[in-house]
């Protein structure tokens, strides 16, 4: 190509302008299509840390309401050092929703996040004190068992006729004696103080949930 010509010149500056439109559209383009796929991670991850936050409220706020209804309206009404007997049942795997996304946390405000573990991580231990009073009371009850079995054999053997209110007297004292044995007594007033610090833990959760999630306006009439 003559270069000296006036054709051979406009012909190269309109292909060097014609590189640099096209180069800036093809900039332009995938920097567009970087800025559509950082909006769209970044919408995937909230609609993540909004399905695991609502999942995390219907969790705590179910476990609560069970355990304070089951259990703590109960074990707030005994006097210190008295030993709970009952039984609590508890399934193998309490917390499934927590369990199954904890990278989900990252997601969440600080302080709700510290707040949410918080709950479990107390939450977990006070399970682990209600297997264990559940453990003590059944064998309270196998000991107070075997006491009667003893006494009733030996009244047997004397031909003598124990009657119920005798029963009960050794029943009952068999499993009181074994209940403070095993330090129950204890065991309640750890789970009744852990109740007491996890309560205002919950309130606090499912009210940072219900300002995010719901409209001010509808807070009112949000029930937990």
């Amino acid at each position: 190509m003559d270069l000296g010509s006036p054709d051979a010149y406009i012909s190269l500056i309109s292909g060097l302008v014609g590189a640099l439109i096209g180069g800036a559209f093809t900039l332009k383009g995938a920097t567009k299509a970087h800025e559509l796929a950082l909006k769209k991670e970044q919408a995937a991850e909230k609609e993540k840390m909004v399905t695991t936050l609502m999942l995390l409220r219907t969790e705590i706020t179910t476990a609560w309401t069970l355990f304070k209804h089951e259990y703590a309206d109960e074990l707030l009404e005994l006097k210190p050092e008295t030993p709970y007997l009952t039984i609590f049942p508890i399934g193998a795997s309490p917390f499934p929703i927590f369990d199954s996304a904890p990278e989900a946390l990252n997601l969440l405000p600080a302080d709700l996040a510290k707040d949410v573990v918080h709950f479990y991580m107390r939450a977990k231990g006070l399970i682990a004190m209600i297997q264990m009073n559940n453990r003590d009371y059944e064998e309270a009850l196998q000991h107070a068992r075997s006491l009667l079995l003893n006494n009733l054999e030996h009244a047997h053997k004397q031909n003598l006729e124990l009657s119920d209110e005798l029963r009960d007297q050794i029943f009952h004292g068999g499993v009181a004696f074994m209940a403070a044995h095993l330090g129950m007594g204890d065991t309640a007033d750890g789970m009744r103080s852990l109740g007491q610090e996890l309560d205002p833990v919950v309130q606090r959760v499912t009210a940072q949930v219900d300002e995010l999630f719901f409209p001010l306006s509808d807070q009112k009439g949000h029930k937990n």
